[in-house]
C-alpha cells in the first residue's frame, strides 16, 4: 500500500491558525486595530509576505478588514464565518461538530453525577469561585476570559468527580475545548445562557441531585446544538445524539430552571 508523505504546514498556514486563534478567543477582540505589519510579521518570526497571504485570507473570511487611514482590523464575527471555518480538522464539517458534541455529552453527563456524590465543600467554593470569575467576565465583554472560565468550570466538574480517567480525557482535548467554547461564544446570547446553566449545574451539585445535575449538563449542551443548528443552519440530528431522551420534553435555559432546595 502506498503511504504519502506528511505534508509539513507552510508557514502561511501556521501564521493563518496562529491569528485566527488569537481572534477566536479574543485575544484580538472585535474592532482592535493589528499592529502594523513590520511589527507583527517580526513578533511572528515571517516575512511580511507571508504574513500578508495569511491576513488576506483572512479578511477573505471576514475576520479582518483594511481600513483606510486606520489600518487592518478585527470585523464582527459572523455565526456562520467561525463554525465553518476553523482551521486544521476539527469543526470543518457537521459531522465533527456531531462527534464533538456527543463526546463531550457522554462524558459529562457521567462526570457531572459522579461530582455530586463527592463534592466537598472546599470542591464546590472552587466552582463558585469560577462562576464569579465568569460573571466578571460577561460584564467586562471580555470574550476570552469568558472563554477561559467556562473551559475551567467544564474541567473543575470533571476534577470534583475523582475519575482520573474521564479527567484525563478531557484533559487531553482541552485545547479543542477551549477553541470549541470560543468559536460558540461568539453566538447571539450563548455566552449568558452559559453562565445560567453553570450556575444551575452548580446548585444542583450543592444540593446532591444526581438526576438534576445531569439533566442541567446535557441540557446546556443540546442548547448549544440548537443554537448552532439556529445560526448556522446545521443539521445535527440531534434526535440521535446520546443523551437526547433527557431534554426531549423540555429544552433550553427556561426548562432548566428549578427553585433551590431550602
Amino acid at each position: 500500500m502506498d503511504v504519502k508523505p506528511i505534508q509539513k504546514a507552510s508557514a502561511t498556514t501556521q501564521v493563518f491558525e496562529a491569528l485566527h486563534e488569537m481572534i477566536a478567543t479574543g485575544r484580538y477582540a472585535r474592532g482592535q486595530k493589528l499592529p502594523p505589519q513590520d511589527e507583527l510579521a517580526k513578533q511572528l518570526g515571517v516575512s511580511r509576505n507571508t504574513l500578508r497571504e495569511a491576513v488576506n485570507k483572512l479578511s477573505a473570511m471576514g475576520l479582518l478588514r483594511a481600513r483606510q487611514g486606520v489600518g487592518t482590523v478585527v470585523e464582527p464575527p459572523s455565526p456562520g464565518g467561525y463554525m465553518s471555518t476553523l482551521s486544521g480538522q476539527f469543526l470543518l464539517d457537521p459531522l465533527s461538530v456531531r462527534e464533538f458534541i456527543e463526546a463531550r455529552i457522554c462524558i459529562e453527563r457521567n462526570a457531572v453525577r459522579l461530582a455530586v456524590a463527592r463534592a466537598k465543600p472546599e470542591d464546590l467554593e472552587r466552582l463558585r469561585n469560577n462562576l464569579r470569575l465568569q460573571a466578571r467576565a460577561l460584564k467586562n465583554h471580555d470574550t476570552a476570559e469568558f472563554t477561559q472560565q467556562d473551559t475551567a468550570f467544564h474541567l473543575e466538574v470533571t476534577q470534583i468527580c475523582g475519575n482520573r480517567v474521564l479527567l484525563k480525557f478531557l484533559q487531553t482535548i482541552h485545547d479543542m475545548l477551549q477553541r470549541f467554547i470560543g468559536e460558540v461564544a461568539v453566538l447571539p446570547g450563548a455566552v449568558d445562557d452559559a453562565l445560567q446553566f453553570h450556575t444551575r449545574v452548580a446548585d444542583a451539585i450543592a444540593d446532591k441531585d444526581q438526576d438534576q445535575a445531569e439533566q442541567l449538563m446535557v441540557r446546556h449542551l443540546f442548547d448549544v446544538v440548537r443554537r448552532i443548528e439556529s445560526n448556522l443552519h446545521i443539521d445535527l440530528e440531534k434526535e440521535s445524539l446520546c443523551g437526547f431522551k433527557l431534554i426531549r420534553s423540555n429544552t433550553g435555559v427556561t426548562g432548566a430552571r428549578r427553585s433551590r432546595k431550602t
